[in-house]
């Protein structure tokens, strides 16, 4: 009986398995290809199949995902008890959440709200929210038992669902909302909602107070209408502080002259609050230094160097400005009023170094680059460049015991995250892989599970992974060299060194040529798909789909050709390549005319904190990768060595 199943299943599998590709056909376990074959057949409804093909899949990793879409035709109030055991037995996986939620779906739709309230988390779906408070009204509570949580609903900066409106009308008349609890719903709209919502929430507001909706839509419509003398009237500070506040903030990255301007004129026209001064300032100031507007400077001249001194943003500026403008002893007067943990960034100790070495103090400045060079980042390389030292790759293995492997290993999750991965499910592998680490105990364990993941070819996952338990020097896992000859055949196509390739897609996808972003980006080295469009044409690459970008050979030639496009546009300049690879060429030009200054100087003063942060990391990616393949790189010579920014 036994043999002719097995036969049975056999036969099954070799005809179903002609619609797959020839490639998952050589590469496909009995197994997978079995619940493949499972999975097509239940689709199609050919259910003997299926069940035999079922049977035999009984020990296999992804036999609950085949129980899991036969229940999701069975979410009725008579299959609970199955139901209520797949969640229970599944309870580690995320299919046994997303079972529930699909069960909790359905109750909705039934109107089954008693046995809904046993299974949903109340404050996760307004929509849902709102149907179980209506159906409490209908079974007798008072809308005054309700109150909190129905002001919970009512009070957020955006319209609620069409099925909100009973229940809020109801409470709306029983004479629940007062100006205060109107207000704060109204504060939160002003700053971040709509301006019809601001229009509508005015009739809950005291009378006396309604004057503050005209003047909110005015600043929202045009920020520098505060500049105007009689513009407020001065009847209350506390209502009007917030809106000068909001529209200095938004004027302040609009058009920074004007906001200075306006600031001098309007700061004393109403009582303001220590706290709304520093907010303007705080915002103003930024904003002047992205921009290098001299007044900046003036700024921090005028006795505020210690002003929002445990604010990393505001102090990384105030160096920004300073090293813009050469002012060593400056810098080593801010750097002695920072907190401890901001002196202790190597970002910091390097500067004060350089400024050390500035204005005479040698010795000081050269211990403190001798530590820094023994680092493997930005600020250690730059150090070892300037003493002339080899770059640092501080590599060590992970040694893990056995019983760590195994127990990682032989843990559901993992096989589920591993047969899933292999079939090409990477949302479901994702999810499988990130309920594991998550009830992971040991630093151990997260570093057994990223050895796993690099090993089977999912080295983003490995990456990020290994990075929770904060293992920073296992550089094999962090730093993989996999599609190494294509990087080095695009590399010569190209004209780009393979390593600078390498560290872009380290940078942009952890090396992950499967990785999909929120903006549609694709691939390792997060090509979008018009991208690809236009330069398969120009460059004759082989391009159909977005899913070709999927393929590390595509990839990596679009993205080359791409970076290499930007290089030659941008006068040849690594740093204006990479940072119009992140952030547009259009940027380049924006940022240019904020001044030449020394290229590592340049760098720190990027305006976008993800451009500058890109740069550095890519940048160090780039001398990490070099060492790997053995092959010289003289970036950070080049950081050291030019300048950047201007017209030439």
């Amino acid at each position: 009986m036994r043999v002719t199943a097995n036969f049975l299943i056999a036969s099954t599998i070799s005809l179903i398995s002609f619609t797959f590709s020839s490639k998952a056909q050589s590469t496909y376990s009995t197994e997978q290809l079995a619940f493949l074959a499972a999975e097509k057949a239940y689709a199609h409804g050919d259910l003997v199949n299926y069940r035999k093909l079922k049977r035999s899949l009984k020990d296999y990793p992804l036999y609950p995902y085949l129980e899991y879409k036969e229940l999701l035709k069975k979410l009725d109030v008579k299959n609970r008890p199955d139901i209520d055991a797949f969640i229970t037995t599944y309870a580690n996986s995320p299919l046994a959440s997303s079972l529930k939620q699909q069960f909790i779906n359905q109750l909705a739709v039934d109107k089954n709200y008693k046995l809904l309230q046993e299974y949903y988390s109340y404050g996760r779906d307004a929509k849902l929210d709102c149907k179980i408070l209506i159906n409490k009204l209908t079974q007798g509570s008072t809308i005054k038992e309700l109150h909190d949580d129905v002001e919970d609903l009512w009070s957020v900066p955006k319209s609620q669902p069409k099925e909100c409106d009973t229940v809020f009308q109801k409470w709306i008349d029983s004479g629940a909302v007062n100006h205060n609890i109107a207000y704060h719903r109204f504060y939160r709209t002003a700053h971040e909602g709509s301006i019809g919502l601001l229009k509508y929430l005015e009739r809950f507001l005291d009378h006396d107070k309604r004057y503050i909706v005209d003047l909110w839509v005015k600043a929202k419509k045009d920020p520098g209408v505060v500049n105007r003398r009689n513009f407020f009237p001065a009847r209350d500070a506390n209502l009007e502080a917030p809106i000068l506040v909001f529209a200095m903030q938004r004027l302040s990255w609009d058009d920074r002259n004007k906001a200075y301007k306006v600031w001098q004129r309007t700061k004393n026209r109403i009582p303001l609050s220590q706290n709304h001064v520093d907010d303007i300032e705080r915002t103003l100031f930024l904003a002047l230094a992205t921009e290098n507007n001299p007044k900046a400077l003036d700024w921090l001249d005028k006795n505020h160097l210690n002003k929002f001194i445990t604010d990393e943003l505001v102090n990384h500026w105030k160096l920004a400005v300073l090293l813009r403008n050469e002012r060593w002893e400056t810098i080593k007067e801010l750097y002695s009023l920072l907190p401890i943990n901001q002196q202790k960034s190597h970002q910091w100790q390097y500067w004060t170094a350089i400024a050390q070495q500035k204005t005479g103090e040698q010795e000081e400045s050269a211990l403190t680059l001798k530590l820094l060079a023994e680092e493997r980042d930005y600020y250690g390389y730059l150090a070892a460049t300037r003493l002339k030292q080899p770059l640092k790759l501080n590599h060590v293995a992970l040694k893990l015991p056995p019983d760590v492997l195994k127990r990682v290993e032989e843990s559901d999750n993992v096989k589920r995250a591993k047969e899933l991965f292999e079939l090409e499910r990477y949302i479901n592998a994702t999810r499988e892989w990130r309920t594991q680490i998550s009830r992971m105990n040991s630093d151990e364990e997260i570093q057994a599970a990223s050895q796993f993941a690099h090993s089977w070819g999912w080295y983003n996952q490995g990456i990020v992974t290994i990075a929770k338990s904060k293992f920073w020097d296992e550089t094999d896992i962090r730093f993989p060299t996999a599609f190494k000859e294509s990087y080095i055949k695009m590399a010569k196509k190209v004209n780009l060194p393979p390593q600078w390739l390498m560290g872009v897609s380290r940078q942009e996808s952890a090396y992950g040529p499967l990785a999909v972003s929120p903006a549609g980006a694709y691939g390792l080295m997060q090509v979008m798909p018009a991208t690809a469009r236009s330069y398969s044409r120009k460059f004759n690459i082989p391009y159909s789909t977005r899913r070709d970008l999927l393929k590390p050979h595509v990839n990596i030639e679009v993205g080359s050709h791409y970076l290499g496009l930007r290089y030659k546009q941008l006068g040849q300049n690594p740093i204006y390549a990479s940072a119009a690879y992140n952030a547009g060429k259009h940027r380049i030009d924006e940022w240019k005319p904020f001044g030449r200054h020394p290229t590592e100087v340049w760098i720190e003063s990027i305006p976008y904190t993800e451009t500058r942060d890109y740069i550095k990391k890519v940048m160090t990616y780039r001398a990490i990768y070099a060492l790997k393949l053995g092959v010289d790189d003289d970036i950070f010579e080049y950081i050291l060595s030019t300048e950047t920014g201007g017209d030439i």
